[in-house]
């Protein structure tokens, strides 16, 4: 049977350290004039940068956003580290398994695409993904999949279906993402929920790690 993976980043591939990314996030609210706003312990699982970001600014006009946006990303990519970066267990293995198997393979996340690359091609991972969706446009993470499922057809000249595409992410969010759209929804426990946690959500498989994609793939 024919699939295409669209992986989740932060807490499915990766982790980037608490302390670096929300300082970052912090300062440039500050430099801003938005002193009062903490980032601390704010809940960003499974949100697009969009969302978050407008939160963040309140409302915020275009000019405004693309500012903090464009700013944001430079500090990103000018302070973001390869130590400042966890990378889940299994997912070297999974991602040389798909590249093995011909795979097309692709992202599905929150992230804007600038920083997605940002922190993927600081672990020199970037390159191991053909197509994608990210969170520049978006609030909503349910609008993903079809950008991405349009993408995945321009590019593989393929005739997939939306129940090919198999959605892997960390969060009740990414979840409801993949059945939003007649996906396949494979759940992770790498990030802030536990397997009973997003096993109650009802997704097509809950694994412990990615370690485990490979075999679930095969069965």
């Amino acid at each position: 049977m024919k699939r295409a993976y669209l992986f989740d980043i932060d807490g499915t591939l990766l982790k980037v350290q608490h302390k670096v990314n929300r300082k970052l996030i912090q300062r440039i609210l500050e430099r801003f004039g938005m002193n009062h706003t903490s980032v601390e312990d704010l809940d960003f699982a499974g949100k697009t940068d969009r969302d978050i970001f407008s939160h963040l600014l309140k409302h915020p006009g275009d000019d405004l956003f693309h500012q903090v946006k464009q700013l944001y990303l430079q500090e990103l990519e000018r302070h973001l580290s390869p130590e400042d970066i966890h990378v889940f267990d299994g997912v070297h293995d999974s991602l040389n398994y798909l590249k093995d198997k011909v795979a097309w393979t692709g992202l599905l996340t929150g992230n804007f695409a600038r920083a997605a690359i940002i922190k993927l091609a600081a672990i020199g991972l970037h390159d191991r993904f053909r197509f994608g969706a990210y969170g520049d446009d978006h609030h909503d993470r349910n609008d993903l999949p079809p950008s991405a499922f349009d993408e995945l057809i321009r590019k593989s000249g393929e005739a997939f279906r939306p129940s090919d595409m198999v959605i892997i992410g960390d969060t009740p969010r990414d979840i409801e993402c993949a059945q939003s759209f007649g996906s396949v929804s494979v759940a992770v426990a790498t990030g802030s929920y536990s397997h009973d946690e997003l096993a109650a959500c009802n997704p097509d498989v809950v694994l412990h790690s990615l370690r485990e994609l490979p075999d679930w793939i095969e069965q």
